[in-house]
């Protein structure tokens, strides 16, 4: 499972990498299309923040801020002396970062490890002597071995953190219920050891797990002779917290500082695990096709601590070498252009569990339609519908079936609960105006299962007649602009099913903000600095309340008492 979700960041990343080098590829190369000629030019350097150090080879970036789809990007590496120049650039907002291996991005005008500005370039502006100080990044490294001291290979590693409530803050509903998640992870190598790169100053929690699934991707399965011995054995070792400890509220948390490389080693222990086995049932009646059954702990949302099987030909499916605890239990497969999921929550003791069945496309099957508030045709994209759970079980989501032409779709296997309605990958500048289901507003009060029932249609009506909220930020006492100054914007009254409409932007080198592409509605707007020192932190943030309307422009100025630097 592990390895599955590093195969689907390295494809993420090499998408990145991708496009940045498809960025910086001169217009007449065929394969980039031609960008609008700019007249804006960008130049600095890239430096270490602890020596000043130039770095060479680091890529420097601008990308189009607040646009979703296809945003303008300028790339191009630093040469020997950290030095890099970026021509030709479209007047506009920007994101603008630098990267280097061994580093921590580093975004323009931040502080520390926060997110810095929003590079705003007018017509034929020049924005030189920009300067990147690089922090380095830390490292978690150790080696893990069994109890009889003989190295481990193919342990999975994870580095988890506890989100802090100001980092609550900005998650979805769903997220919010997990106590610690994976921030990074690993496997030992035939050595037994492993190493967790890339990781910002702050607390880790350091978990080493002995898998006995294989490689899952939903309809197919990638095993190696080995992982087919420990998925029939099953592992006997428990998954250890460091410094060796059953139970998170035990573990001993690692501190890293910038650039701190720390040792954290594992002696697994062998104790009894068991098994948990049942049946998967297709949306027919019948044993599935290629489905498969993930099991995870609850309250942990953690890539390498996740156990799966694939089900045979009569649906079964066995888990070996679990330890005891709170999992969930779900089961998905794929079948033309729907896919079903479904999972329970179960309590997994000393003695095996046989009997779990896990019955696809049972729950509810919600109907409904997208439409235009004007009328016209839907617009082009690859619109779907998501539904996620919220409450006791929440973070999993239901439906990832593409609208069909006339804006019909049909959700099928929803079980009971309450559910948010998530983004429907709608063009940029497009929002849903309402969603009602029968007589319920849905993005008041959510989807409500019942019964493995619903009451009445899903009806998702969608516009583009967005408003936007823009301003300045100011110190109060010297009445200088303030870059870099996070405004969020969330509906009023915030609820768990209304979270989407939330919209977080930061401000430009000049103080100016931007919140565009806004549904209309009322709107609390928070101006707050990034607390990346002790001075930050005692800035206190600003709020105002707002209505928008269809198409509204509205301004928006906040004053930040600073204080002064001594």
């Amino acid at each position: 499972m592990l390895r599955r979700l590093i195969v689907a960041f390295a494809f993420a990343f090499a998408a990145h990498v991708i496009l940045a080098q498809a960025a910086a590829t001169p217009p007449e190369h065929p394969a980039q299309p031609k960008k609008p000629a700019g007249n804006c030019t960008v130049s600095g350097r890239v430096v270490t923040a602890a020596e000043g150090t130039p770095l060479r080879s680091a890529r420097v970036g601008l990308v189009e801020a607040n646009v979703r789809k296809h945003p303008q990007v300028y790339a191009t590496i630093t040469d020997s002396d950290g030095r890099f120049e970026l021509k030709q650039v479209e007047a506009g907002r920007y994101e603008f970062f630098a990267s280097h291996v061994g580093y921590l991005e580093q975004h323009y005008q931040a502080k520390g490890t926060e997110d810095g500005a929003v590079l705003s370039l007018a017509p034929s502006q020049e924005a030189h002597d920009v300067l990147f100080r690089m922090v380095r990044a830390g490292v978690i490294t150790g080696k893990v071995v069994d109890d009889t001291g003989e190295p481990m290979m193919n342990v999975n590693v994870s580095a988890l953190h506890k989100p802090s409530e100001e980092e609550r803050e900005d998650e979805a509903p769903g997220s919010k219920k997990f106590e610690m998640t994976t921030v990074s992870a690993g496997s030992t190598d035939d050595r037994g050891e492993y190493r967790l790169y890339g990781l910002k100053p702050g607390e880790y929690f350091v978990e080493a797990t002995e898998l006995g699934g294989g490689f899952y991707f939903p309809g197919q399965i990638f095993e190696n002779g080995s992982e087919r011995l420990l998925q029939e054995m099953g592992s006997q070792f428990a998954p250890l917290y460091y410094p060796g400890v059953l139970q998170t509220d035990q573990a001993q948390a690692i501190t890293l500082s910038a650039g701190e490389e720390a040792q954290a080693d594992f002696a697994m222990r062998r104790v009894k695990m068991v098994e948990v086995a049942g049946r998967v049932i297709g949306p027919d009646g019948g044993p599935p096709a290629r489905s498969y059954v993930s099991l995870s702990l609850a309250g942990v949302r953690d890539w390498g601590g996740e156990l799966a099987a694939g089900t045979d030909g009569s649906g079964e499916f066995s888990i070996k070498g679990v330890s005891p605890g709170t999992y969930f239990i779900g089961a998905g497969m794929r079948d033309k252009d729907k896919f079903y999921y479904t999972r329970l929550k179960i309590e997994v003791g000393e003695t095996k569990i046989d009997s779990v069945v896990l019955a696809l496309g049972s729950g509810a099957v919600i109907h409904g339609r997208i439409r235009t508030a004007s009328g016209a045709a839907l617009p082009p994209g690859r619109n779907n519908i998501r539904l996620q759970q919220v409450g006791e079980e929440s973070g999993f989501v239901f439906g990832y079936n593409d609208v069909n032409k006339d804006g019909t779709f049909e959700i099928s296997g929803v079980g009971d609960g309450s559910y948010s309605l998530l983004t429907l990958g709608l063009d940029q500048g497009w929002f849903v105006k309402s969603a009602h289901l029968g007589n319920e507003d849905v993005l008041q009060n959510g989807v409500q299962v019942e019964g493995g029932a619903v009451k009445g249609s899903l009806d998702i009506v969608i516009s583009s007649d967005s408003g936007q909220i823009e301003g300045t930020l100011s110190d109060s006492e010297q009445n200088q602009p303030l870059a870099g100054v996070q405004i969020k914007a969330k509906p009023e009254p915030a609820t768990d099913f209304n979270y989407m409409r939330n919209k977080t932007v930061t401000s430009d080198q000049n103080g100016h903000y931007l919140l565009k592409d806004l549904p209309p509605g009322k709107y609390k707007v928070t101006a707050k600095m990034p607390k990346a020192s002790a001075a930050d932190a005692a800035v206190k943030p600003e709020s105002a309340v707002i209505t928008l309307g269809d198409k509204e422009h509205r301004s928006l100025d906040f004053k930040l008492a600073v204080p002064k630097a001594e």
